[in-house]
């Protein structure tokens, strides 16, 4: 595969950077892998960069930030790596999975805030352990949960990430939500949940503009990605649509490509 290149030199991380900035959602996410995984080939994301663009590689997801000369490399590339999903910065050959609509808040700028939720208390570095267990219960979750427990360590130790949660009076997790890649003066908010029993109390819509007005506070742009049934959610909340990115699927090679490394 001569037109992708695993990240190894000064140039190719140069390449890389230069390929996401400007990228809202790539220059914060991606930013944020390039600081943690570039010089570790042992990491499960993997970076690659491309004659002008940047990928990463993560379990079944990929992203893509920049224009592709040969689609048909990438297309069997992504499918040996066993990518099933793809987002990208710009329309791309493949199969449309659907459309991930972009919001955000401004440094400086503010969201509408109302009282915090009376019964609970704001925990402000809540342990990731519990938090990765309320994104992804159940043993059938084992591996993505473990996956996000050992990448979210990481980053927040580094800097390159914050967790915020709530919590009720027997100590117990109710809310929480993410800035898990902060990078390039951007943070990119994620994984927001609420236990069931205590959805539909604003509980959630408390929290998430809590933590963006905190971060822009502190000179970051906040983004955020959803799909088109939260729009209306995030636009009452008082986020900026920034437009969007298409998510991708791979499709299933044909039968006389199945034996083709």
């Amino acid at each position: 595969m001569s037109g992708i290149r695993l990240l190894h030199t000064q140039a190719d991380k140069a390449a890389f950077a230069g390929a996401i900035a400007g990228k809202p959602f790539f220059r914060s996410l991606l930013g944020r892998d390039l600081q943690l995984w570039a010089d570790n080939p042992g990491a499960a994301t993997k970076l690659y960069v491309l004659p002008r663009a940047a990928l990463a590689l993560s379990g079944r997801s990929a992203q893509l930030c920049g224009p592709v000369e040969d689609w048909e490399e990438l297309t069997l590339f992504l499918r040996f790596a066993g990518v099933e999903k793809l987002v990208a910065d710009r329309p791309v050959p493949l199969p449309l999975r659907g459309q991930l609509h972009l919001f955000g808040l401004e440094a400086g700028q503010s969201l509408p805030l109302a009282a915090p939720p009376a019964d609970l208390t704001l925990d402000r570095a809540p342990a990731i352990g519990a938090v990765a267990e309320m994104a992804f219960p159940g043993e059938e979750n084992a591996a993505r949960r473990d996956a996000f427990y050992s990448e979210t360590c990481t980053a927040v130790a580094h800097g390159l990430a914050r967790v915020w949660a709530l919590r009720a009076a027997d100590g117990c997790l109710v809310s929480m939500v993410g800035a898990y890649a902060m990078a390039n003066g951007e943070a990119y908010l994620a994984t927001g949940e609420t236990v069931p029993e205590r959805r539909g109390q604003g509980i959630g819509g408390w929290l998430i503009p809590a933590l963006a007005n905190a971060l822009a506070a502190e000179g970051w742009q906040v983004t955020l990605l959803c799909e088109e049934k939260r729009c209306r959610f995030y636009t009452r909340l008082g986020f900026r649509p920034l437009g969007g990115y298409g998510q991708y699927r791979l499709p299933e090679p044909r039968q006389d490509q199945k034996e083709e490394p």
